[in-house]
């Protein structure tokens, strides 16, 4: 064989040779990553599948009835609530509140604690009528003042009602004055009473009262702690007799009320007892 044929020879199974490698040298792709299903949008979500939702029931307008008018505007007077409070009086009874609104929400410091009156009843076809009302008035937690009222009410053309006209009447006053010793104490274990601090009551319980109480927290916890689904609106001292050098003991009424409602105002009778340890006068027995 001539050398040029070698050499053509050599070439081309060269070239075979380089082609049969070529599909097993190939790279194969990688493969796809798996396609994701993107999640539902919460507006796709079928009706079905929603969780139910509970109708939100209306309120009922308080004004719809004379007492309920009356209960909702005894219950607003103070500048705090004083939206609520205009909500339901006529244009002329607002107008008079602008010009002086002590006699709706007291003064100096003096507010309005608890109310009472009897639900009116009034005839389908009746615009108006007067309801008298008696109001408890407090001054830090002291019942300071009993008070009678007429409120007059007046129906709108919608069929509400609204206060129109409110005029004072006869005035008790209930603050105790006699300056006797374990008055101011009295006074500071009533309010922390009415402001339901048991923390702040231990401090002023002589060692005798807690002994009494000792393993029996529940008992001292009904007295400073009480129901929460009533109101403590005020205390009213009616007497504290000293016996002997360190001992006095109080006559005193607790009032408590409903929420918003007319309630008494007698309040519940207590005894209270104090002892006095070195210049401190302490709590010692109430029942």
């Amino acid at each position: 064989m001539s050398a040029f044929k070698a050499s053509l020879y050599a070439s081309v199974v060269a070239c075979l040779l380089m082609a049969g490698a070529r599909p097993s040298q190939a790279q194969e792709p990688p493969p796809a990553p798996p396609e994701e299903v993107p999640a539902p949008a919460p507006d796709a979500v079928p009706p079905e599948a929603a969780p139910a939702q509970a109708p939100v029931p209306a309120v009922e307008d308080p004004s719809r009835t004379p007492g309920g008018a009356l209960a909702f505007f005894m219950a607003s007077r103070d500048y705090r609530t004083l939206r609520d409070l205009k909500s339901v009086m006529t244009p002329a009874l607002k107008a008079a509140y602008d010009h002086d609104s002590t006699p709706f929400n007291g003064k100096q410091g003096i507010r309005l604690a608890a109310f009472d009156f009897r639900e009116p009843r009034v005839n389908p076809g009746a615009r108006g009528l007067i309801v008298p009302v008696k109001s408890l008035w407090e001054d830090q937690g002291e019942a300071v003042e009993l008070r009678t009222e007429s409120a007059s009410l007046e129906r709108q053309e919608s069929g509400l009602w609204r206060v129109g006209r409110l005029e004072k009447g006869a005035s008790e006053s209930l603050r105790y004055k006699e300056p006797v010793p374990g008055v101011t104490a009295l006074r500071m274990i009533l309010r922390v009473w009415q402001r339901r601090d048991l923390e702040g009551a231990r401090s002023f319980m002589s060692d005798a009262f807690l002994k009494r109480y000792a393993g029996r927290e529940e008992g001292i916890a009904a007295v400073f702690s009480g129901d929460p689904s009533l109101k403590r609106a005020a205390f009213r001292i009616l007497e504290l007799a000293p016996r002997g050098s360190t001992t006095a003991v109080a006559r005193v009424r607790l009032v408590e009320t409903a929420p918003g409602r007319p309630s008494g105002l007698e309040g519940t009778p207590k005894t209270i007892e104090l002892v006095k340890r070195g210049a401190r006068w302490l709590l010692n027995d109430w029942k």
